[in-house]
């Protein structure tokens, strides 16, 4: 009788893995490996060993997190496919096209004025609802928060107080489309240099500017090879975490939960390091580099001079008006 218990239970169990039904609290720990393409000092790395603090007590060893930096998983485009298949589950990024085309609204050209309304969409319902749109991809996005804080512009040849500053320069971008629409549209000559070459692009003349955050900026020492610096504020990137759907799904509703908000804890965290590493950066260039900001009036010609990028993408079909409406609006409120 014993025997024949013991059998029909491990049929039970076979059935339940193989059929990626929820698994009980008694049943074996799940692995949950997580990639990334940041070295182990960075604030990435940094806040998902919260995230593993977190998740491994309050589900008391249920979920094991193992994290993998500085892309030991594969690229960032390998690891995103490889979240996709549920090879590897976890995922820390930007927002990609390949993951859902909405999330680069994300990355629109002065679509925010400041880190105060970016944060109440990224924290807020339509944050929530702009990550729906990777379901279909079979992720899941478990938060979202700051990759850097804004990107702003430096070169050698002159300061930028307005889009016809612009106009001939070199720019160096990195290969991201609304980066290099937005420079297109300023009447910038775009330069693809791979970032760990452009340091040396910016000292040989190749390229005689290029954007970034303060903290790229500093970190690569671009300070050292260009003498303009414009805090233009044109841009932000998002920061995702994204998750196997199949995967998340197949866990225990309470270890859904306590995975949600680690990870919400967890961006915290993350957002709270950027933004005193931006500080630092920007106290550190004060005496390296020419500073400038635009006043409201100059920074509203750089907004007009954009607007064929918003016309681009939502012709593409990408987002949609409304949707840019509706970020603004609860940005500003």
């Amino acid at each position: 009788m014993r025997k024949a218990i013991t059998v029909l239970c491990t049929a039970a169990l076979t059935l339940t893995m193989a059929w990626g039904l929820p698994q009980t609290a008694a049943s074996a720990k799940t692995v949950m490996k997580i990639g990334h393409s940041m070295p182990a000092d960075t604030f990435r790395q940094k806040s998902l060993v919260v995230f593993k603090e977190i998740v491994e007590k309050e589900t008391e060893g249920r979920v094991e997190v193992q994290l993998y930096p500085s892309g030991q998983l594969g690229t960032e485009m390998e690891t995103l496919e490889a979240v996709k298949l549920g090879s590897v589950e976890g995922f820390r990024s930007g927002g990609f096209e390949e993951a859902a085309p909405l999330l680069e609204i994300y990355s629109m050209p002065f679509l925010f004025s400041d880190m105060e309304g970016i944060h109440k969409i990224t924290r807020g319902p339509l944050g929530e609802e702009i990550a729906k749109s990777v379901e279909p991809a079979g992720m899941v996005i478990l938060a979202t928060g700051d990759s850097g804080l804004f990107r702003q512009i430096t070169n050698n040849v002159r300061p930028i107080t307005q889009p016809s500053d612009l106009k001939g320069l070199k720019m160096r971008t990195p290969p991201m489309s609304t980066i290099v629409k937005t420079m297109e549209a300023l009447g910038a000559n775009v330069v693809s240099i791979p970032f760990i070459e452009t340091y040396m692009g910016l000292k040989t003349g190749v390229a005689d500017g290029e954007e970034n955050p303060l903290t790229n900026i500093v970190s690569m020492k671009f300070y050292e090879v260009q003498k303009y610096l414009t805090l233009v504020n044109y841009q932000y990137h998002a920061e995702m975490f994204y998750v196997n759907k199949a995967w998340f799904d197949g866990l225990d509703g309470k270890d859904r939960k306590i995975l949600r908000d680690a990870a919400k804890e967890m961006m915290l965290v993350s957002d709270k390091i950027v933004a005193e590493d931006d500080a630092k950066c920007m106290t550190f260039l004060k005496d390296k580099m020419e500073i400038n900001s635009l006043t409201s009036e100059q920074h509203q010609a750089f907004v007009e001079a954009v607007q064929p990028v918003y016309e681009y993408y939502i012709d593409k079909g990408m987002f949609t008006q409304e949707m840019i409406d509706r970020i603004r609006e609860a940005a500003a409120k």
